[in-house]
């Protein structure tokens, strides 16, 4: 792992915990100790972008979402490209902390924390209705199967590579112990949820934490869209929970064909990844998994009866 790499993951760290002062109760008696928790904080996201042949920018705010801080970057990203706002990086005129005018005439120092602003290039204007969709599903329960999976294809998402007999049995069932080995968050605090992506051979070429497992896929998926080119590719990602809608939906709007569990998936993902081709995985462990959809894509095994 390069130096860089290192200090990048040891900052993140540093932001995504604290310690604190908690008793220990046990058959021997109670206990003051030093822990290290999770941290969680709100994280508000601005977007601007012109009209066509105006000079002025319209502004909205986007989102205001809990989660792990660090990697803030990658996350908003992420979450844009899995809304249907932008589909590659490019379209990001600059994203960077938003700093209010009071900030800006009576310090240096901007605000890198909670809040931040994304201006989007000239003639990259997103969907004011499926803004607004945004909001009302994801500060409410969501929608109904139907309406979720019209939704889904109403963003456009790519299609999904159908390579055949790709992905190994072993490969798959080693994933989960190579993510959890390098959960640093987790270790320290046992609060955080992790997405990692994997290469055709298993190799983990990244992973990102935070206390909500969409944000993790969020990060994750950020970091890929500015790094690499998922789509068309042979990339699974595997994620520490369960698997919900939302967590296909990213998945596929990142055109990422394979998706990957080391809990159960609900009903609706798994509709969502037989409509969209997705290879959907759940219950993996070192010696099984459970399929749900897409076998083309692994290598394939003697079936047992």
């Amino acid at each position: 792992m390069s130096k860089s790499k290192t200090t990048e993951q040891h900052q993140d760290l540093e932001l995504a915990t604290a310690e604190l002062v908690k008793f220990r109760y046990s058959a021997q008696g109670k206990m003051l100790q030093l822990d290290q928790v999770i941290v969680e904080q709100p994280l508000q996201i601005r977007l601007l972008w012109q009209q066509t042949d105006e000079q002025t920018y319209q502004s909205k705010i986007f989102s205001i979402t809990m989660r792990t801080p660090g990697n803030d970057k990658a996350l908003i990203i992420g979450l844009m490209q899995s809304e249907g706002i932008i589909q590659c990086f490019q379209q990001i005129e600059n994203i960077a902390p938003e700093i209010s005018q009071d900030e800006a005439q009576t310090s240096d120092q901007i605000n890198t924390e909670n809040e931040w602003q994304v201006k989007l290039k000239a003639g990259v204007m997103p969907d004011i209705k499926s803004l607004e969709r945004f909001q009302v599903t994801y500060s409410s329960c969501g929608l109904c199967g139907t309406t979720s999976l019209k939704s889904l294809e109403m963003k456009n998402p790519p299609v999904l590579s159908e390579h055949k007999h790709w992905l190994a049995f072993n490969v798959i069932c080693a994933m989960p112990t190579l993510m959890r080995a390098a959960q640093s968050q987790f270790v320290q605090t046992g609060g955080s949820h992790a997405a990692a992506l994997f290469d055709q051979q298993g190799v983990l070429i990244d992973l990102k934490e935070d206390i909500g497992r969409h944000n993790a896929l969020d990060k994750l998926l950020g970091a890929s869209l500015i790094q690499r080119d998922t789509c068309q590719s042979q990339y699974s990602i595997l994620v520490s929970g369960r698997i919900s809608f939302e967590i296909v939906q990213k998945t596929v709007m990142a055109g990422i064909s394979v998706l990957i569990a080391v809990g159960a998936p609900s009903e609706l993902a798994i509709l969502a990844a037989k409509r969209f081709n997705l290879t959907l995985i759940g219950f993996t462990k070192r010696d099984s998994f459970n399929l749900y959809h897409g076998d083309w894509r692994l290598i394939p095994l003697v079936t047992t009866e």
